[in-house]
């Protein structure tokens, strides 16, 4: 074994024994204590009866990993930036692979987000329409469903429980489906904010040279980081979801306008 060898094998050996410290602090921060293992959980309806979480501090964290004190805070902030890179490559998996896999409708809805403040308003009403329309319809069918649960399938012992079940199954089917479209609409608005950003004076040069998914993914990461501030995150969240809808809807209205 040469020096080189010796010296990349000490280097993986050292990356192994710190991640494995890192991965056993961890650990014992997410794994109750003996108290809380043997305790009776007393979880019901009534929420003065719901024990508080488990919430550790530091300091108790540390104690209980006793020589590996010092790697604590270093795994809290890894936790914390694994966290947010998992949500940022989240954001670039789906908006890569909604432009791989839808992208006539993705083109069709930046193309009906193309024009000047009037159509970017028109588009951002629409989406607030069709938000509210379908969260209203949803809370109605809601109620509905469980009147009907409670008023006709209590007769049997087990209609209520599949009836419930069967309600879920098919609101979680309304749900991806709902994903679908948000993540379409989300491509188009990622690539039209990549492309108002390329047009810029500065960058207007490399507007040619980009591919348009490289477009969109810049407009998905500028997007994501604007949802990371405090203030105004939450905010831009919304607008996001209502353009991202009404881009949709109006694409859709514009084509079946034109097959008509």
């Amino acid at each position: 074994m040469t020096r080189r060898d010796l010296v990349v094998v000490i280097a993986a050996l050292a990356i192994a024994l710190g991640a494995s410290a890192v991965l056993f602090v961890g650990t014992m921060a997410s794994e109750p204590s003996l108290a809380e293992a043997t305790a009776r959980p007393r979880i019901f309806f009534d929420a003065r009866n719901t024990p508080p979480p488990a919430a550790r501090t530091v300091a108790d964290v540390q104690q209980r990993v006793g020589p590996l004190a010092a790697i604590v805070p270093l795994q809290r902030n890894m936790s914390d930036t694994a966290r947010d890179a998992a949500g940022f490559l989240l954001i670039v998996i789906v908006t890569a692979a909604t432009l791989l896999v839808a992208h006539e409708r993705v083109v069709s809805a930046y193309r009906a987000s193309l024009g000047g403040w009037k159509t970017q308003l028109r588009v951002l009403l629409t989406g607030l329409a069709v938000l509210g329309l379908g969260l209203s319809a949803t809370a109605l069918a809601w109620v509905v469903y469980l009147g009907y649960v409670a008023t006709t399938a209590r007769g049997t012992p087990f209609a209520v429980p599949a009836a419930l079940q069967i309600g879920m199954a098919a609101f979680g089917v309304i749900l991806v489906v709902l994903l679908a479209v948000l993540a379409i609409g989300f491509a188009a608005a990622s690539w039209r904010l990549g492309d108002l950003l390329f047009r810029a004076r500065v960058l207007s040069r490399y507007q040619s040279e980009i591919p348009a998914p490289i477009v969109a993914v810049i407009g998905a990461t500028i997007l994501y980081l604007v949802w990371q501030i405090p203030a105004i995150g939450a905010i831009a969240l919304a607008l996001v979801i209502t353009y991202a809808l009404g881009a949709v809807v109006t694409a859709r209205l514009l084509s079946g306008g034109t097959t008509a």
